[in-house]
Formats: structure tokens, sequence, C-alpha cells
């Protein structure tokens, strides 16, 4: 195999999250050149810190989509609980509702993007 196969195969095992031993036990680097080996080294941590770093985005995705559900169903408390008590919070239900629904829409869309390093 060349540089570049085993490069590509060491970033796919990264971003699946496998460790440095694993992909280091996984990847063949023998036929290289000890340059070689330790530049493919090198870019193994390179894309653990990468994988790492996108985990990091994909779980403020995460807080986004809950936050904006917490707001949701709290507009919808409000229009339930302003309905029953035949009170005129209306529009301050229907906006929370409105707002809670878009950072949720917002925030799933960012978090179904697959992991690339273009994201960091």
């Amino acid at each position: 195999m060349d540089f570049d196969t085993l490069a590509k195969k060491a970033r796919r095992l990264a971003y699946e999250g496998k460790d440095y031993d694993a992909i280091t036990s996984i990847v063949p680097t023998k036929q290289l050149s000890p340059l070689e080996q330790k530049e493919l080294r090198s870019l193994i941590n390179d894309f653990i810190v990468q994988y790492n770093l996108a985990e990091q985005v994909k779980n403020k995705y995460r807080t986004q989509i809950l936050l904006g559900a917490m707001a949701f169903f709290l507009g919808v408390f409000i229009l339930l609980f302003t309905y029953l008590r035949n009170e005129n919070g209306y529009t301050f239900g229907l906006i929370v509702v409105l707002i809670g629904g878009y950072i949720t829409k917002k925030g799933y869309d960012q978090y179904i993007k697959p992991v690339d390093f273009q994201d960091i």
C-alpha cells in the first residue's frame, strides 16, 4: 500500500473513534520509509485531534437541540395554561413555541451533517 492509501485508512479509523494504539496496530507501516512512518504517525495524531474537535462541535448541536426542545415545550405549556385559564397570553406562548422550534430545527440540521475536517 502507498502512503496516501494508508493515510486515508488511518483517517477513516480515527473518525470511527479508534485510539492511537488501535490505529497503529491496524495500519501496516513496515513497508514505508522511516520518514513516511514518522509523517503517518503525525497524521494519525492530527486525525484523532480533528475527530475529538468534531465531536465537541456535535455536542454543541446536541445541546442546542435540547434547549430548543425545552423552549418549545415551555411554549406549549404556556399556550395550554393560558387557554385553560381563559387569559390573553397566547401571543407569548406562540412566540416561545416558534423560537424553540426554530432553534431545534437549526441545531438538528447542523447535527446531521457528517463529521468532516472543514467543520472544525
